[in-house]
């Protein structure tokens, strides 16, 4: 065969994804923090674009059949400057008005320091170190020999500042260890607490896992004794300073609303806490005036991806209301009973209802959360998986399955709990398959232990 150069004319599909498009998938997968903090960065790189703050007013509301709401209105809005005007009722979001005030630790522990009068001048330096030495969880977990040398002060005066930091509220601040900071609640409590100091200090392992006979039969006490011991023990805070925190509170902002309404369900898709994007008048009229061709160039490419973005702000709401709305159809059981209705569910069943691909829809209610009359839920709670009952017909959600495991538990016979296999029976007589080590698997994920360790003497 001879060997040669020749053309060949081929017709092909090829999908190619555009910026527009690229940009128009990140939109849709960004969270309401996220997006906020995408416009404001490309407020800042488009001179064309306008971005005003957050209405904080009352939310874009779209409309559907069957699902009461408004039409939604995405124009691009000019903008220009206001003056001050009073504050209404409708301007107040109670974020924007919260002062960060969270005390932390450290200040807590120095404003009692300061007046604990029985110290010299050296003794409260000492202290003072001791508290900025302590960890994220009020440990003390630093070499005595080395801090006493430090100060020049002995072991036994080091010690004696650090019995006095553990008398400071909260108690258990200052232990060396889990142990030493349950044993110091111990000791603050009046009552006779020998057998839980006993426990803490010697047998805390065994008491985790449940080894009441073994203790029971060490000390000559009974095991409801020791059952009791566990629940004084329980109800010790093992991390007393967990709600001290120098970290900013995060706050999760709902990206939609159901409310519940005699006719049907509202659904509104929250913008009131993202920027309002519009463009500059100036650029346009620019445009008009024909001035020299790179700069009119630059200009109209400015435009055309301000145009895009707003575009792109416009398909990401009403995405999210479609797929939104699909699932309140889908899931109206849900909505009117909580989580002991929620249906088995999957990205493609909702895809195929609204025609958009299932990876949109997977974009779509990712990082999203949605209020509704049972509470804020993260939209992928909504998709989950199902068992089928005997007649073959419906179908149970393995997180309704759950919750009626959970249920069963806390309503068990605490001398005799159910084991999974009984567990098991009670599923198969209400119509639902499922194996025994199914229900283990459920109840292990609802950090549930066995019906050995449940037992109560």
């Amino acid at each position: 065969m001879q060997a040669g150069f020749e053309l060949h004319l081929k017709q092909s599909l090829k999908l190619s994804l555009t910026p527009e498009l690229q940009q128009a998938i990140n939109i849709l997968q960004y969270s309401t923090h996220e997006l906020i903090d995408f416009l404001q960065e490309q407020a800042n790189e488009n001179p064309v674009l306008e971005m005003a703050p957050a209405a904080n007013g009352p939310h874009t509301l779209l409309s559907e059949p069957n699902i009461r709401t408004h039409i939604m209105d995405y124009r691009i809005r000019e903008t220009s400057p206001k003056g001050n005007r009073c504050s209404t009722d409708n301007d107040f979001n109670p974020i924007h008005n919260y002062s960060c005030t969270t005390e932390t630790l450290e200040a807590h522990l120095l404003e009692q320091l300061s007046l604990f009068r029985p110290l010299k001048d050296s003794e409260t330096k000492i202290v003072e170190f001791l508290i900025g030495s302590l960890n994220g969880n009020g440990f003390l977990d630093i070499d005595i020999n080395w801090a006493a040398s430090l100060f020049s002060v002995s072991i036994e005066e080091m010690e004696t500042m650090i019995q006095v930091l553990q008398t400071f509220d909260p108690i258990g601040v200052g232990a060396k260890d889990l142990t030493d900071c349950l044993l110091l609640q111990i000791r603050n409590q009046e009552n006779d607490n020998r057998l839980p100091y006993t426990i803490v200090e010697k047998h805390l392992t065994d008491l985790a896992e449940k080894r009441y006979r073994k203790i029971a039969d060490l000390y000559k006490v009974t095991i409801q004794e020791v059952q009791e011991a566990g629940d004084f023990i329980r109800t010790l805070n093992p991390r007393p300073v967990s709600h001290f925190s120098d970290e900013m509170i995060h706050y999760i902002v709902p990206d939609v609303f159901v409310e519940k309404e005699k006719d049907g369900y509202l659904i509104t898709v929250n913008d009131g806490f993202l920027p309002k994007l519009s463009i500059n008048r100036y650029y346009k009229d620019y445009i008009a005036m024909k001035h020299e061709k790179r700069a009119n160039d630059y200009v109209k490419a400015q435009l055309h991806d301000a145009q895009s973005l707003i575009k792109g702000l416009e398909q990401r709401q009403m995405t999210l209301y479609k797929v939104t709305a699909t699932i309140v159809e889908a899931q109206q059981e849900f909505f009117l009973r909580g989580m002991a209705g929620l249906k088995p569910m999957t990205l493609k069943d909702i895809s195929e209802k609204i025609q958009l691909h299932e990876s949109t829809v997977s974009r779509a209610t990712s990082n999203k959360y949605i209020q509704t009359p049972h509470g804020l839920f993260k939209l992928r709670n909504f998709f989950t998986r199902g068992l089928h009952h005997v007649n073959g017909k419906d179908c149970e959600s393995t997180t309704t399955i759950k919750e009626k495991i959970k249920v069963l538990i806390a309503d068990e016979d605490k001398i005799k709990p159910f084991s999974d296999q009984k567990l098991c029976q009670i599923f198969e007589s209400e119509g639902t398959m499922i194996s025994r080590r199914t229900i283990a698997k459920y109840r292990e994920d609802l950090g549930i232990p066995g019906s050995s360790k449940r037992r109560r003497f």
